[in-house]
């Protein structure tokens, strides 16, 4: 029995779940210290200030991510080998033009920017230097299905910053300069421990191919379009309530997007499972395979996520007590307005990814800039009639629910798909998972 039990958690699956899982925990708990140790306005700003890194971040994981899996899984060693040299040698060009655009910025726009965001601008580009081998470490760990070792990078790099914050809660040391240091310094210590494990494969820069770089290219540059215009989603949230209402808009902002990380756990372990399989089945053109994957994760992930949605829909007003505190209580209506439309958050992010994974990136970039588009206009009409942080969380659902429609509809002009097949794969997928767990052998294809 006890073996029986052991392999359910040997299974790459699960080691993605809790990837997240340590994830999403350490980020709460770094969440609720923060909000409760600044105020609205500064955390409103360091919220502003982490979106604005993830889009940077985001952009060079688009560009090589989904290609590295792509181009150097079931291939031999060498090839493998070369694509990997060839996705540094990018990544090190890109990050370089990161820093170099970062101080251009900072002393070109100077007078433009507040005292707050002349410290911040400065480290955009030295967080995407200190980040850069831990993040390539994952990529390469994902194309290997190495999830195990994705946790240990997930367990040092948020386990860290939440233990650097601690000491500075215990010092008295809390201000929005030095929660910045403590976070670089944890991208270090993680990149270190990389480094050290040859995670990131750095020495492979010295077998790179020029042929290699230009498919990597040619190949994430569309996905970097789609992964960017879904990053500035949230952004251009954040940006319209900053500007048009305050800082403390963004502040309050941020409590659903927290609530929405138990959403995501599920979504992300998933998907980051599903582009092996799917991407297999698409160079073997088997476009049947390619349905029944796109069909039976999007199922299995939608039904899995409803008990969630309505047990946060029943406790949102005792849980934002817990995640903060009486001050962000009008985020109670917005939580609620996220929640209803995650219903559409797995179909959506499923048609994204197969897209990508059929050859069809730029049917996903159009759906994802269409998408941006109509959220900023949305945006900006709701808030200039209501004056209300609730019309964004409404121009998002509306964006999300044109998105899915819109990719729906291209997605089944390749793929013999439809929504009762999703339900039927889900459900039968949900009962085998039910299986698995009672029999010990819990294994997720």
């Amino acid at each position: 029995m006890a073996f029986k039990v052991l392999s359910v958690f040997r299974n790459r699956h699960f080691h993605s779940l809790l990837g997240n899982v340590i994830m999403a925990f350490f980020n709460v708990l770094s969440f609720a210290l923060l909000v409760r140790l600044l105020s609205l306005d500064a955390f409103g700003e360091w919220v502003l200030f982490l979106a604005t890194y993830n889009i940077l971040d985001q952009v060079r994981t688009a560009l090589l991510q989904s290609g590295i899996i792509k181009f150097s899984s079931g291939v031999d060693e060498t090839t493998s080998r070369q694509v990997t040299g060839a996705a540094w040698y990018i990544s090190i060009i890109l990050t370089v033009t990161y820093i170099l655009l970062s101080f251009a910025v900072y002393f070109i726009a100077y007078n433009h920017f507040s005292e707050t965001w002349h410290f911040f601008i400065g480290w955009l580009g030295i967080l995407t230097l200190l980040s850069l081998p831990f993040n390539f470490a994952s990529w390469v760990l994902q194309a290997a299905h190495r999830f195990d070792k994705i946790v240990q990078i997930r367990f040092m790099q948020n386990g860290s910053f939440l233990v650097f914050l601690g000491v500075l809660f215990l010092l008295k040391q809390i201000n929005l300069h030095n929660v910045l240091y403590a976070y670089a310094l944890s991208f270090l210590v993680t990149s270190l421990y990389c480094m050290a494990f040859r995670w990131t494969q750095l020495s492979t820069i010295a077998v790179k191919t020029k042929t290699h770089a230009l498919q990597l290219y040619r190949f994430g540059r569309l996905i970097v379009g789609s992964m960017a215009s879904n990053a500035l989603l949230n952004y251009s949230d954040n940006l319209v309530l900053r500007t048009m209402l305050s800082p403390a808009a963004v502040a309050i902002y941020s409590i659903p997007q927290k609530f929405m990380e138990v959403i995501e756990i599920i979504l992300r372990s998933f998907v980051a499972t599903s582009q092996p399989t799917l991407s297999s089945a698409a160079n073997q053109h088997d476009w049947a395979g390619v349905s029944r994957a796109f069909c039976r994760y999007t199922g299995t992930v939608t039904i899995i996520i409803m008990p969630f949605v309505i047990g946060l829909l029943l406790f949102t007003k005792p849980l934002i007590y817990i995640l903060a505190d009486e001050a962000y209580l009008p985020a109670t209506d917005i939580v609620r307005i996220f929640l209803l439309s995650a219903i559409l958050y797995p179909i959506d992010r499923f048609i994204g990814v197969t897209l990508d994974m059929i050859n069809r990136p730029l049917i996903n970039f159009y759906k994802n800039l269409l998408k941006l588009i109509l959220n900023i206009a949305l945006d900006i009409l709701l808030v200039l009639l209501f004056k209300d942080i609730r019309s964004v969380a409404i121009a998002s659902s509306l964006n999300l629910l044109f998105a899915v429609v819109f990719g729906y509809y291209f997605l089944r002009q390749s793929l013999p798909i439809s929504i009762r097949e999703i339900w039927q794969y889900g459900w039968l997928e949900c009962r085998q998972i039910i299986t698995r767990l009672r029999s010990g052998r819990l294994q997720y294809k």
